[in-house]
């Protein structure tokens, strides 16, 4: 057998009935190897040729061993195999609302969600939580994802941070704060010639593959940029880039699109243009 199987063949209905029958042939001749096993299967079954059989066997392994083998919950326990293990790219899109992430899908798998009784209206409960469930997983892959992405942006400026440092002259090496606090309002700590010497220059690190270009502000960094003033800056990393471009931003550049708390309201969170009046 392959040990690897693409997402394509894994997530279709030929696999997914395949390995219905491997494992009620499994279940009555636990006794047999896995090659006379799928002969067995072949042999006896008409419509095995029609089915993938070795995708099936490598679904078998992502799939709870006591899930039922009919109707509704053995469908939706393939999918939430598939989708755990492979992390199609689409699966992302499941924290968009049930409809939104299904016109998205080609024809095929469309069908695969329709069979797993997965679009039924009105929406039983049972089916809200398994979509909840799911939904919740595809929020941590993205959550992940951006967690990468931010760090991969924070050693840039690690990166870009060095060099400066040896271009304007100081022997010191910038230190990456963030990593190890994430309430202390800037991610780096690096340093500048100042009037009376070496001052320490804070930098908050963004990252941004949206357009047009913005990155998000919090009321925590915000605090930190009005209380540290001319020593703070932003390094804002436009990822869309094959070379991610960097845009550098002074906090009396961010502050005209700060918002102010107003009656009882107070703001946490900010989306800040990087191309404006800068």
């Amino acid at each position: 057998m392959t040990a690897a199987i693409s997402t394509e063949r894994v997530f279709s209905l030929p696999c997914f009935e395949g390995l219905r029958l491997f494992r009620k042939y499994r279940a009555s001749h636990p006794e047999l190897p896995l090659t006379d096993l799928l002969a067995l299967i072949e042999s006896v079954e008409a419509d095995a040729h029609s089915l993938d059989m070795e995708a099936s066997v490598y679904l078998s392994g992502l799939v709870e061993k006591d899930c039922p083998l009919d109707g509704h919950l053995f469908y939706q326990a393939c999918i939430k195999g598939v989708l755990i293990k492979h992390q199609p790219i689409w699966a992302k899109l499941m924290r968009q609302g049930r409809k939104r992430f299904v016109k998205r899908l080609d024809r095929n798998d469309q069908d695969i969600f329709a069979a797993a009784g997965l679009m039924e209206s009105p929406t039983p409960l049972h089916v809200v939580t398994w979509w909840d469930s799911v939904s919740g997983y595809a929020r941590l892959l993205t959550d992940h994802e951006k967690m990468e992405q931010g760090r991969a942006a924070e050693i840039l400026s690690l990166e870009h941070e060095r060099k400066r440092l040896k271009e304007v002259g100081i022997d010191l090496e910038p230190e990456w704060p963030g990593f190890d606090d994430n309430f202390a309002g800037y991610d780096v700590l690096s340093y500048d010639h100042g009037n009376a010497g070496i001052v320490n220059r804070l930098i908050e690190v963004k990252f941004t593959t949206i357009s047009p270009l913005r990155f998000i502000v919090t009321r925590n960094e915000w605090n930190k940029a009005v209380q540290a003033a001319e020593a703070y800056v932003f390094h804002i990393w436009d990822m869309n880039q094959a070379a991610p471009v960097l845009h550098i931003r002074t906090v009396a550049e961010v502050a005209p699109h700060i918002p102010t708390d107003s009656g009882r309201g107070t703001w946490t969170n900010t989306q800040v243009p990087v191309f404006t009046n800068f």
